[in-house]
């Protein structure tokens, strides 16, 4: 088998120790930016790692210093129509100038309003459109590419899976195609809208208070349809070389703010090709073992506004966090996914048939290989499930904003 010349791109956790194990294992750049700033970005302030300017400047430098080289997302799906205020463009004007002094490579963008500014007065940077850009078709692709956009990542969530539109895509632009490889999102699904402005709102400097509704439902959903861990687009180290033969061969890796230990293990399966355990421990963003370096309690308290929370809520919110193990550490990873029980063809179904219309239900595909892949810790189900109904009961019935009931 040839293999390509793979290249990975990584998240900061801003953990200076491990840079040259990255780069060893093919990571030719690290992204990510300040837990605040005048654009916004794909995550809520509250997830991402305590940091100044003082010590991002550093963290590039010493990026820079290992080979590698760094983006900084700008990738807010949403401003708020503040881009069409003076004060906005004064706040972007001296956050590219800050970001140009420190030498930055890459600005990933969504909006292509940005994409225009950055290339008119600023074209040093490279440009590379985010995922909340939804690119994925052809003349999407030919769209950026014509803006300017040196690098597109494509719309991973769905389209990872289809092949012939992947093909399509990659003989249609000589910019350079990014897929993320290891996200478990549902295929077209229905709270990504909701979910990326909520997160620009929420990353931006003065944020309003943000709960995190879409990442509640859609992880009651996984925990109940197990086979939606299957049908996530996401890419088994095995087998990247597949999508290397039709020309892609720069992979993005999540999660930010994550152990160094799972960021390090991450990159280094995909650069060896190949994941003999448990597939989850690639995939999820929460469940581990270690918390994540420079995380402090007291900030993510701070920036996520606790008590801002209404009161009948809080409690259901903090037992959601602890038992499923975000912010928290926890025993073991209550999701297994045994690699190797997944077919080592898994991929032939796909390049035969799309997925994009057809009915989960009657194909049950992803379902037979979850029934024997796929299991998780019953009593991490027992402790779980009952706070998801919970929020959402409060939620969507009224109780968390003091109204009275209705509809019973």
């Amino acid at each position: 088998m040839v293999l390509f010349s793979m290249r990975l791109t990584v998240p900061a956790n801003y953990d200076l120790e491990i840079l040259p194990q990255l780069k060893a294992a093919g990571a030719f750049e690290i992204y990510g930016k300040l837990p605040f700033d005048s654009v916004g970005g794909g995550r809520p302030s509250f997830m991402a790692t305590r940091l100044s300017k003082k010590g991002l400047a550093a963290y590039i430098q010493a990026v820079h210093a290992a080979g590698m080289e760094f983006n900084y997302l700008l990738n807010a799906a949403c401003f708020g129509n503040e881009e069409w205020t003076p004060r906005f463009h004064r706040q972007l004007e001296g956050l590219l100038a800050w970001l140009d002094e420190q030498k930055v490579d890459t600005l990933t963008i969504t909006a292509p309003y940005l994409v225009q500014i950055v290339k008119k007065r600023w074209p040093r940077f490279k440009v590379k459109v985010g995922i909340y850009a939804q690119v994925d078709t052809v003349k999407r692709a030919r769209y950026w590419e014509d803006l300017g956009a040196d690098a597109i990542n494509l719309e991973s969530f769905s389209i990872n899976r289809d092949f012939e539109k992947l093909s399509a895509i990659r003989q249609a632009v000589k910019a350079d195609l990014v897929l993320i490889a290891n996200h478990f999102c549902q295929p077209n699904c229905p709270y990504q809208i909701q979910h990326q402005n909520g997160h620009a709102h929420a990353s931006v400097t003065n944020p309003k208070f943000y709960i995190d509704y879409p990442i509640i439902q859609c992880q009651k959903n996984r925990l109940t349809h197990k086979e939606l861990f299957i049908s996530a687009g996401w890419i088994r180290p095995e087998d990247t070389p597949r999508y290397e033969k039709i020309g892609y061969t720069t992979f993005k890796l999540l999660e930010r703010n994550i152990p160094s230990y799972a960021l390090v293990q991450r990159a280094q399966a995909y650069h060896d090709r190949r994941w003999e355990g448990n597939l989850a421990d690639l995939l999820l963003s929460w469940g581990f073992q270690k918390p994540a370096p420079r995380f402090e309690r007291w900030w993510w308290l701070k920036t996520f506004r606790f008590w801002k929370m209404p009161l009948g809520l809080s409690g259901s919110a903090l037992k959601f966090l602890k038992n499923q193990g975000i912010f928290f550490s926890q025993e073991k990873n209550p999701i297994h996914i045994d690699s190797q029980k997944i077919p080592a063809n898994f991929l032939d179904r796909f390049e035969k048939v799309s997925c994009l219309d057809q009915e989960c239900d009657k194909c049950g595909y992803c379902r037979r290989i979850a029934d024997q892949a796929v299991s998780i810790d019953p009593a991490f189900l027992q402790d779980i499930l009952p706070v998801y109904q919970q929020l959402e009961g409060q939620l969507v019935g009224g109780q968390a904003w003091g109204l009275s009931p209705r509809g019973e």
